[in-house]
């Protein structure tokens, strides 16, 4: 088997700055893939009022505050970097939002689904230069409208593999972006009965001898890890605190362990917890298989990563933080 290193990252949420650091990612870290495990798409519109002459209102900075061009262009570009999804409207079409949900969800659904295919049209064109892949899945914060917006595209260098099984070098990658229930209702969660059985069906589809070599992209970690630790809420979600310190409790799939002490993959990729950021190790049969999460800090423009280096069955890591 040929070595080859790839870059991990997830749960980007719409962040322009993240996106462009990605864009540039192959050349700096000089790798020969690239996994994103999942949320691709921010979790807040933000309206930008235009008004008569040069000037803008931004409800979500300040309900009355009135910006001109040159500064509101400055404040779009900020929220743009932190995962906003900005649409500019008229007062009329504001007031429509504000009062009719579904041409609120409507318009969401579609600025995410426009800014996520700009981003990713950055990367495809430079990665395509590079002659790189980048093998994306959603998450469960992504809509339909965001994932058949990138399914349906014509891409040169991303490839998307939801539930799906794509070839990298000698080894498989095998997607699947859904995560179990969380408090937060998103888009795509199941039970941990339905990611077992739909992993299951998915990992049915290899021969045996495979699995050595099959690389697991699932956007939800496996449950008891240093990788799905997550602040433990109350039942209004406040977070719970003892001493004054923040307690953590664990939150990712039952499931997703279930298929890797059963199937015994080579490792896992995931992210979702932004917490968690890390590896740790499965002790299978005598065996350690390692699980990373990529954690994420979207929200601040920075891309969190980890390289790992594989050579056959032997797996080397560097977090990294950009």
């Amino acid at each position: 088997m040929s070595k080859f290193k790839l870059l991990l990252v997830s749960d980007l949420h719409g962040s322009e700055v993240a996106y462009r650091k990605l864009s540039n990612a192959v050349r700096f870290y000089k790798v020969d893939a690239v996994v994103l495990a999942g949320d691709l798409a921010g979790k807040v519109l933000a309206p930008v009022i235009k008004l008569p002459g040069d000037s803008y209102r931004i409800p979500i900075i300040s309900e009355n505050k009135v910006f001109k061009g040159s500064e509101a262009e400055v404040k779009i570009k900020e929220l743009r970097a932190s995962g906003y999804h900005v649409r500019v409207v008229s007062e009329e079409e504001h007031e429509r939002m504000v009062n009719d949900k579904d041409y609120l969800n409507k318009v969401f659904n579609e600025t995410m689904a426009k800014d996520v295919v700009e981003y990713l049209s950055i990367i495809d064109e430079r990665y395509r230069q590079q002659g790189v892949k980048l093998y994306i899945i959603p998450g469960n914060d992504d809509p339909n409208e965001v994932i058949d917006a990138v399914v349906n595209r014509q891409w040169g260098s991303i490839i998307p593999f939801d539930e799906g099984i794509v070839n990298l070098n000698d080894h498989l990658l095998v997607g699947f972006g859904y995560s179990n229930i969380t408090p937060w209702n998103t888009h795509r969660e199941l039970s941990e009965e339905d990611i077992y059985n739909r992993l299951s069906r998915l990992m049915n589809k290899l021969d045996g001898g495979a699995y050595s070599r099959t690389i697991l992209v699932v956007h939800v970690p496996p449950h008891g890890t240093l990788i799905d630790q997550a602040p433990m809420l109350t039942s209004d979600f406040k977070v719970v605190r003892r001493g004054g310190e923040v307690v953590f409790t664990h939150v990712g799939s039952t499931g997703v362990r279930r298929i890797i002490e059963e199937y015994k993959p080579l490792m896992g990729l995931h992210g979702h917890i932004h917490e968690s950021g890390g590896v740790d190790y499965l002790k299978v049969d005598g065996s350690r298989i390692p699980v990373f999460n990529a954690g994420s800090e979207y929200q601040y423009g920075i891309l969190r990563g980890i390289i790992i280096s594989i050579d056959g069955n032997k797996v080397n890591y560097v977090p990294v933080r950009g």
